[in-house]
């Protein structure tokens, strides 16, 4: 299957990770999964994704602390556009504070995590 695009996914709970990440695989993305922001942070420094689907409650570097360190990240990294994944009550809050392109509830609605990563991917592309 031809790669629909790279998406970084960043949550600490690995069940999560993982069904976001075979999910997003079985579409044809091209996906890594940290579990903190630290991680992530990694991963960019070596690999570039279109979109990063991020959760805001995490150990070591939690979501709002990882988007500040990636907006100061040098070149294409600190413009990666962010999908807040969360459960917390004030995550729409919050992701307009970070600048996140979308935010997604958890439980969430597969097709519509889908249908956003499309949509983040392709604003990207404009």
């Amino acid at each position: 299957m031809v790669s629909s695009g790279r998406v970084l996914v960043v949550d600490d709970e690995p069940a999560v990770g993982r069904i976001v990440a075979d999910l997003l695989g079985d579409e044809g993305y091209e996906v890594r999964w940290s579990a903190n922001g630290r991680e992530a942070l990694d991963v960019l420094d070596e690999w570039l994704p279109d979109v990063i689907v991020l959760d805001l409650m995490m150990p070591v570097m939690d979501g709002p602390s990882f988007r500040v360190a990636q907006r100061h990240l040098p070149g294409a990294a600190a413009r990666v556009p962010v999908v807040v994944l969360s459960g917390m009550r004030d995550a729409r809050a919050m992701a307009q504070e970070l600048a996140a392109v979308a935010v997604i509830a958890k439980p969430f609605d597969l097709d519509d995590l889908l249908a956003t990563i499309r949509q983040a991917i392709d604003r990207e592309g404009d």
